[in-house]
C-alpha cells in the first residue's frame, strides 16, 4: 500500500520547491503541485522551460536565502551568482548614499542571483528526490501548505479575502553586455519617482548586469522613443 502524503505544497515555485526539498530531507513524503508542475524540467541556457521564454529576472538575496539553499545544495556558484561588495544610491536634488560589505563587516551585503539557473538547480534536485512528487492538481495529505504567488488558485477555492495595495508601478528587466567589470557594485537612483537598478552578474569579474527600471504603467507601455 503506498504510504499517504505527509505534506501537499500547492504551489511550484522557488518556495515551493526549496519547501519540498527541506521537508524530503527529514523523510517526509511531499506532493509538489501547482498547474503544469508535472512538465518542471531543468532550464538551459537562460531559457525557463516551464515558460519556454528567455527570463532576464535576477534575485537580491540575502544570507539567510544562501544558507536555505545551501542547506538542499541547490545554491548556484559563480557565474550565476555574484556576491555584491558595495551599494551606491543615488536621489533626487544629489543625494547620495554609498556603503560597504567591509564596512558592514561581512563577506556580502548580498548576491545577484540568475533566476534560470536557480531553478534549474531546484528542479533538477526535485526530480531526483523519491519523496517528492509533482502533480498537476491537489492531493490529499495531513497538511497543506500554500506557496503560490499572486494568482493563487487556493486563495480563490478557499474564499480568502485579501486586499490589494497598487504601486502603480511596472518593472521593465533586461540584461547589459558591459565594456569594463561591475566590480561587484550595484547602483541604483531615484529620480521624479522612477527607480533604475543596475546590479552586477557573472560573478566577481563579470561585466553582464541586471537592469530593472521601474515605472508608472503609462511610461512602461508608451510607444518606443516616448
Amino acid at each position: 500500500m503506498t504510504r499517504p502524503f505527509d505534506i501537499c505544497i500547492r504551489g511550484a515555485g522557488i518556495v515551493g520547491r526549496t519547501l519540498a526539498l527541506h521537508l524530503a530531507g527529514k523523510q517526509l513524503r511531499v506532493a509538489l503541485c501547482a498547474p503544469g508542475a508535472s512538465q518542471i524540467t531543468p532550464s538551459v541556457d537562460g531559457i525557463a522551460s516551464d515558460t519556454g521564454n528567455r527570463d532576464v529576472r535576477a534575485y537580491a538575496l540575502n544570507a539567510a536565502s544562501r544558507t536555505l539553499l545551501e542547506a538542499v545544495r541547490c545554491w548556484p556558484q559563480e557565474p550565476y551568482s555574484t556576491a555584491v561588495q558595495a551599494m551606491q544610491v543615488f536621489g533626487d536634488e544629489g543625494g547620495a548614499v554609498r556603503f560597504t560589505a567591509t564596512e558592514q563587516g561581512t563577506d556580502a551585503l548580498n548576491w545577484i542571483v540568475d533566476v534560470p539557473a536557480l531553478e534549474s538547480r531546484l528542479g533538477e534536485a526535485v526530480r531526483f528526490q523519491p519523496l517528492i512528487e509533482l502533480f498537476d492538481t491537489p492531493q490529499k495529505a495531513t497538511l497543506t501548505v500554500v506557496c503560490e504567488g499572486k494568482t493563487s488558485h487556493t486563495r480563490s477555492e478557499w474564499g480568502v479575502e485579501w486586499d490589494l495595495t497598487p504601486y502603480n508601478q511596472w518593472a521593465l528587466a533586461t540584461r547589459v553586455q558591459c565594456e569594463k567589470s561591475h566590480a561587484q557594485i550595484a547602483r541604483q537612483w531615484f529620480n521624479a519617482g522612477e527607480i533604475l537598478a543596475i546590479l552586477p552578474l557573472g560573478g566577481a569579474h563579470g561585466k553582464v548586469c541586471a537592469v530593472v527600471w521601474s515605472v508608472s504603467p503609462e511610461r512602461a507601455q508608451a510607444p518606443a522613443g516616448r
